[in-house]
């Protein structure tokens, strides 16, 4: 009996956690992240932003609810509402990349599709960057400082530029908050198709000029809720099982 009480003031006891955290979206996160922490899969201690033992393992855990739930769990950069992209951008340096978790997130093929991923030598993009004034830009790019830069670390380290495609098509909003979740030190929205791109920090300028993304899904609202109803019938009935598995251990 002192087991099941246990149990039962843990379970509460990551419930209050998840809705209490700042930035936390209670609708659709609480069953899937009380869930993952409760089988521990989502224990890492982002603190100093290296230690990524368990990145991959709450990732899959989090599944399609990553994006909107990774701050949830100290796994990426608080997400804030209020925080809006500047809309005659295209691309967009991030504050506070995590360059181990975006390595840890697409060195591997993922295997929902949510985003392919890319890389190739980042001084290439260097020397293929467009000419002429088809793109935006939130930052400057003197194009003689930055290859000498990129000449003088490309003979240092032989460094790969990553860039990871979503699969669907979004709103630069959703863009910016999608890659900043995968601790990206840059995005790209394309104006043409609502094309995300994420970009690692090992690239020297704003990744592929071409847009990959696998599909295009319902409006962004309709996604949302989308996913909300998927949280409420999937997520709620994951945690009762895994509840009930614990139990059945008692």
């Amino acid at each position: 009996m002192g087991l099941i009480k246990e149990v039962i003031v843990t379970v509460l006891s990551i419930l209050a956690i998840v809705l209490l955290s700042e930035a936390c979206n209670e609708d659709i996160c609480g069953p899937q992240v009380s869930k993952c922490m409760l089988i521990k899969c989502c224990e890492c201690d982002m603190s100093d932003k290296k230690n990524c033992t368990c990145c991959n393992d709450c990732q899959v855990c989090l599944s399609k609810f990553y994006t909107e739930c990774c701050d949830c769990v100290g796994l990426c950069a608080k997400q804030d509402p209020h925080d809006t992209p500047r809309k005659t951008s295209s691309v967009e340096d991030l504050i506070d990349p995590i360059p181990d978790l975006f390595k840890v997130l697409t060195e591997q093929v993922d295997r929902l599709m949510r985003w392919t991923s890319k890389s190739y030598p980042a001084l290439s993009e260097v020397f293929t960057k467009p000419s002429g004034n088809n793109m935006d830009t939130s930052s400057t790019f003197d194009v003689g400082k930055s290859l000498e830069k990129a000449i003088e670390e490309e003979l240092l380290s032989k460094q790969n530029c990553t860039v990871a495609f979503m699969s669907q098509c979004m709103s630069i909003r959703k863009c910016k908050l999608s890659c900043k979740s995968m601790g990206a030190a840059k995005y790209r929205w394309f104006h043409d198709n609502a094309c995300c791109e994420c970009i690692s920090s090992t690239c020297y300028d704003y990744g592929l000029n071409q847009p990959q993304c696998l599909k295009c899904p319902l409006d962004d609202e309709l996604l949302e809720l989308e996913l909300a109803e998927g949280v409420k019938n999937e997520g709620a009935g994951q945690m009762l099982s895994a509840v009930e598995r614990m139990m059945d251990k008692v």
